[in-house]
């Protein structure tokens, strides 16, 4: 009875044959399918394992981004309500673009290629809820209390999650083979607890550690990956230098935490940012092959980035007579700080025989936003200026 983690016998005898991910977790990820953990996922599980998702979870993942989404909207359509009515303005140009825009039409449509894509790309389905026996296997475990339904007045609303996973325990039994669930949901856990058929692990991170590779052949190519980017003229060690140049330019950078004694308001934009240093953690390295006969090698190294960030913060002042603000002037600072990522290196070629330097490296790294905590900052006058002149 699986309980927990499958063995590496599992695994490698190729009994696990598919995954499956909760919502929670794609939730943890922001549903970002399109970058970071989960669109390197396809290059991280072997290929014979295989992503299901039951139908049900495919609604909650839609709901819940059309939910958000919906949420933004009705913010939009508020404050442009309150600019009409506050400041007089005549905003129904803007109301008439934002209506040519279809929002919510075109989020739908987008969601739903992303989904399809980050499906694709896995060698995934979705598994339809239907059936008689679901149904009365559905409401034997409701009113015998089975897993995943518990104790107490909340146990209705276990319904979705239990069809999800009789839907995949089903599937399972009909190709003959394994799944692993992904959720840290405990209903989930408790179900693939007393199943012949389902693991549970906790996280993305936890299901991909199960497939680093201890063979001697994944040792060597990870030692021959270290030694190549220890030394700083190589060209394993640019390319890894180069992505995370591009990665901290093009990152998402918000100003938070920022404040002054000497304004009423601040406003703070950060417009560049640059790597200081990076610090690779070579023992916390690991790698894996793709396919037992597949050339294609990945391997997942943290690293820590010191950074600089540009940041332009404007100040205003209030003036108690006219009851306005007042701009105050334009100051530019540099932040420093530091950042922790997961870089992807995935490596084909003649892995064995060449050297790193001849091999096609491609590099993928994970989440893109990042905060940039700023503090305390009061304007420069300069020696011919009296702050106190502005009220």
């Amino acid at each position: 009875m699986p309980k927990g983690s499958p063995s590496p016998d599992h695994i490698i005898g190729r009994k696990v044959t598919f995954f499956s991910i909760d919502t929670n977790v794609l939730e943890g990820k922001g549903f970002d399918f399109n970058r970071g953990a989960l669109i390197v996922l396809q290059h991280q599980r072997p290929m014979w394992i295989t992503l299901r998702l039951s139908d049900i979870v495919e609604r909650e993942v839609y709901s819940h981004r059309m939910r958000d989404l919906k949420e933004a909207k009705q913010k939009l359509d508020s404050a442009l309500h309150h600019m009409r009515r506050k400041a007089a303005l005549d905003v129904s140009r803007v109301v008439t673009e934002l209506d040519a825009l279809t929002v919510l039409e075109s989020g739908a449509n987008q969601f739903k290629n992303e989904l399809q894509l980050f499906l694709k790309g896995l060698g995934g389905e979705v598994l339809p809820t239907s059936g008689e026996a679901l149904a009365r296997d559905l409401f034997d475990r409701y009113f015998s209390v089975l897993p995943p339904f518990e104790v107490g007045e909340t146990k209705k609303f276990e319904f979705p999650d239990a069809a999800a996973l009789l839907v995949l325990e089903q599937y399972a039994k009909e190709q003959a083979g394994m799944g692993v669930l992904i959720s840290n949901d405990k209903g989930w856990r408790s179900f693939a607890n007393q199943s012949d058929y389902l693991f549970c692990v906790k996280s993305l991170e936890e299901f991909t550690g199960l497939f680093a590779a201890l063979s001697e052949h994944a040792k060597n190519l990870l030692v021959k990956m270290q030694e190549s980017l220890e030394v700083p003229t190589s060209v394993c060690k640019a390319v890894l230098q180069d992505a995370i140049r591009t990665h901290v330019a093009d990152a998402e950078w918000s100003v938070d935490d920022i404040y002054s004694g000497s304004a009423h308001r601040l406003e703070g934009e950060a417009y560049d940012a640059r790597v200081i240093d990076l610090f690779p953690d070579f023992q916390s390295m690991q790698g894996w092959f793709t396919d037992e006969d597949s050339p294609l090698y990945v391997v997942e190294l943290p690293v820590s980035i010191s950074v600089e960030i540009s940041v332009s913060v404007a100040f205003y002042q209030w003036d108690s007579i006219d009851h306005e603000e007042i701009p105050m002037g334009v100051q530019e600072i540099s932040v420093p700080m530091d950042i922790d990522i997961s870089v992807f290196l995935i490596s084909s070629g003649e892995l064995m025989a060449s050297p790193v330097e001849e091999w096609d490296i491609k590099v993928e790294i994970t989440s893109g936003s990042y905060s940039v905590e700023v503090g305390e900052v009061n304007l420069d006058y300069g020696d011919d200026e009296d702050p106190d002149v502005y009220g």
